[in-house]
């Protein structure tokens, strides 16, 4: 596997002007300030049932001086315009020039000030108001899972065999293991059910790009630390842009290429699906089914989110297990997420529910941070996303195996 690094000199998501000169600035996402700070109650009790470690004192205030420097550099900018005007209107030479001298101490004024908001930019932006999560949806339970869909069990009947059954997987450590027999057989045929079970629904089969950008593992707030760094040829020292593997079957990978797309109303909404390898730094790899939806509003967002949840459940009830799908409580929702429902599959062997997938609401924080826009009129607006993990096979194997679920249990894998 590709080795990894933990050196990271700066956001690739966000680059000020000092720094664009030298780093390539693949986008500039949509820094909705009014939204997310015009309600400062809002904020902190979002922050605080969430109990994200964020500080809202320090935010406010790198607030307050990056709007102060701003100020300043308007009010620098319009004085050299008023005195441009004075200066063309002026007939006496030498009040021209004591214009021309002011106008040139305004200049250095306004290039040192800009100098200076460069790290206040950075230090506020960079390193704070991104760093704002997503709004709660008023669905998210303030704490406790909620389960709002359950199917029984069915009878357990365990063969005595089972432990044959599981040496068919073999782990070495948490990052590697080795099926074989039926398991291997699983592996593959689960994630192709799967995607038909979406494709017969509407959806349109995705193919994704296994590697993607530091830019967009910022702008999906996830840890660099959980992803492989792959080296490149010829790679600068300094480069803040850098090359992850993550895997086809990722949400970051469907990001990739809806960063800085611009549709027509009548392509939304979107429905689609993608098979593929899903890769996390030190633990196992799985093969893993992604979807990813998006509508105009959030009304038609929420209905197609249920939509989804439908053909979930489609999936699992061909299964012969018993599962729940359980909505996930504001303090274990990721940053991204408006809202969450994990679908967890029943361990008959170990009476207890594992999570095997998930489908979240994103609202139109994702569409923001990568540019994803459509177009009503003239007006340029940002879809609302939902996404989320299907099926991971190696979960679904691991307790079939563990309850001695065998391909003569799957038929629909053996048609």
């Amino acid at each position: 596997m590709p080795p990894k690094r933990s050196i990271y000199l700066s956001s690739a998501l966000y680059l000020t002007g000092d720094k664009a000169r030298e780093q390539f600035a693949v986008l500039v996402p949509y820094l909705d300030f009014n939204h997310k700070l015009g309600d400062l109650d809002r904020l902190k009790r979002n922050i605080q049932l969430r109990k994200y470690p964020l500080d809202c004192n320090n935010l406010i205030q790198q607030w307050e001086l990056y709007r102060d420097v701003e100020r300043r550099k308007k009010d620098i900018e319009q004085y050299r315009v008023d005195l441009q005007k004075r200066i063309q209107q002026s007939s006496c030479k030498e009040e021209q020039q004591q214009l021309k001298s002011r106008a040139v101490l305004a200049r250095d004024d306004l290039k040192m000030l800009k100098a200076q908001s460069y790290k206040v930019a950075d230090a506020f932006i960079a390193n704070n108001f991104l760093s704002i999560p997503n709004d709660l949806h008023e669905r998210t339970p303030e704490e406790g899972v909620k389960c709002i869909y359950e199917r029984p069990a069915p009878p357990a009947n365990l063969p005595s065999n089972v432990d044959r059954f599981q040496k068919q997987l073999e782990e070495f450590g948490p990052a590697c293991l080795y099926m074989t027999g039926e398991s291997a057989w699983m592996d593959l045929q689960l994630p192709m059910h799967c995607s038909e079970t979406f494709r017969r629904n509407k959806c349109i089969l995705f193919c994704n790009p296994d590697f993607v950008r530091s830019f967009l593992v910022e702008a999906a707030m996830v840890s660099k630390e959980s992803l492989f760094l792959v080296r490149e040829e010829d790679e600068p020292v300094d480069k803040v842009n850098l090359l992850h593997l993550c895997g086809g079957g990722s949400l970051l990978s469907f990001l990739g290429y809806f960063t800085k797309l611009s549709l027509f109303p009548s392509a939304l909404p979107l429905r689609l699906v993608a098979s593929g390898k899903r890769y996390h730094f030190e633990r196992a790899q799985s093969n893993e089914v992604q979807v990813f939806g998006a509508h105009k509003t959030a009304e038609g967002a929420e209905e197609l989110f249920d939509e989804m949840l439908q053909i979930y459940k489609e999936f699992y009830d061909q299964l012969p297990v018993g599962y729940r799908i359980v909505q996930v409580p504001a303090p274990a929702l990721r940053p991204t997420e408006s809202m969450r429902v994990d679908i967890e599959l029943f361990d008959g062997r170990n009476q207890r529910h594992v999570k095997v997938g998930e489908l979240g609401y994103y609202t139109d924080f994702l569409s923001k941070r990568i540019a994803f826009i459509y177009h009503e009129g003239k007006m340029q607006r940002f879809p609302h996303v939902i996404a989320g993990t299907a099926m991971s096979s190696l979960d679904l194997i691991k307790i079939f195996l563990s309850n001695g679920i065998t391909m003569q249990n799957l038929p629909m894998l053996i048609k």
